[in-house]
């Protein structure tokens, strides 16, 4: 799968002067998704470069070189450079992925032995804190 942060990282030390690993660990993802895929804050620039966050952000926006195929678009937005992943491409990358014979499969708990527990609190008794253990816990491995 490619790693669409190395990528990123890639367009930017291109457009910069900065190296692409410590950019890289700049690079994260949104909280919010309408904000892009991933976001470069440039806060960190902002006290090496002497500039606003913001004006960083428009000026590497302005320089970078990006290719199309990878990333749709990139947006500015309060200091931090949005990229938008092209949509094809990462659809194409995930179905590599699954596709793979051992996708999904996993080996804990093999040759374990598992004990299931079930709550049977007394009905005519009002339901209170100690029967609340092997209510929530429905199962454990030994």
């Amino acid at each position: 799968m490619i790693d669409f942060k190395k990528e990123i990282a890639s367009y930017i030390a291109k457009a910069t002067t900065l190296k692409q690993e410590v950019l890289q660990s700049y690079i994260e993802k949104p909280k919010d998704i309408k904000n892009g895929d991933y976001a470069f804050p440039c806060f960190k620039l902002a006290k090496e470069l002497k500039k606003s966050p913001i004006e960083i952000a428009n000026e590497i926006k302005e320089k970078i070189e990006i290719d199309e195929n990878v990333i749709d678009k990139i947006e500015v937005l309060n200091g931090y450079l949005n990229f938008y992943i092209n949509n094809k491409l990462l659809t194409s990358e995930v179905l590599k992925e699954i596709k793979k014979e051992e996708y999904g499969k996993s080996q804990i708990g093999k040759d374990q032995k598992v004990i299931l527990e079930y709550s049977s609190p007394n009905i005519a008794k009002p339901f209170h804190i100690g029967h609340l253990r092997n209510t929530v816990i429905r199962s454990s491995f030994i």
